[in-house]
Parts: C-alpha cells; sequence; structure tokens
C-alpha cells in the first residue's frame, strides 16, 4: 500500500501564542474549543493581576485526541526526567 506523506509547511509570518493557562474548555457540535489566557498586572494600582484572553484555539475531536496523545508522551518524558512530578490529590471525606 502505497501511503503518501503530507507535506509542513513552516509559516513564519504565522503568530506565536504565549498563554499562562487555558481559562476555559468546552466540547460542542464535535469540536474542542479552548480559551487560553494570560496574566496582566493592572497598570493603575500594580497590585491586581487580571486574566486576559489572548486566543481561542478550536480543533475536532481527532485533532484533541492526537494533541492529548502527543502531550501524554511529553509528560512522560518529562516525569522520567525528573522535570515535572505528580501531583497527590487530597483524600475526599466521606459525606
Amino acid at each position: 500500500m502505497n501511503q503518501r506523506t503530507e507535506k509542513i509547511t513552516d509559516r513564519l509570518d504565522a503568530p506565536e501564542i504565549f498563554c499562562d493557562g487555558a481559562l476555559a474548555i468546552s466540547f460542542r457540535q464535535g469540536v474542542l474549543r479552548l480559551a487560553l489566557y494570560s496574566d496582566r498586572i493592572d497598570a493603575e494600582d500594580r497590585a491586581n493581576v487580571n486574566r486576559v484572553v489572548v486566543g481561542q484555539l478550536a480543533m475536532p475531536s481527532a485533532g484533541f485526541v492526537d494533541l492529548y496523545n502527543q502531550m501524554t508522551s511529553v509528560m512522560a518524558r518529562l516525569t522520567q526526567a525528573g522535570k515535572v512530578h505528580q501531583v497527590e490529590q487530597p483524600a475526599q471525606q466521606p459525606s
């Protein structure tokens, strides 16, 4: 079977987005949507930090599964290298 390899085109003008985290994640109509935020210091009082939406990422479920698999692989390598550690979840109290 002849499998065709897709060509990757690197666009130097593509925007680079830095974010501190995901503000919201939703899955609607087969599309995963992430609202990305960055922390910004209030210029007037310099005490408050505001979360500002800096981008929206939308992808089909298959793309999200691929992203999840790639991130899981990276996390395993970072854990093995001692760069990150699993956070223990506190025991839940019986209700």
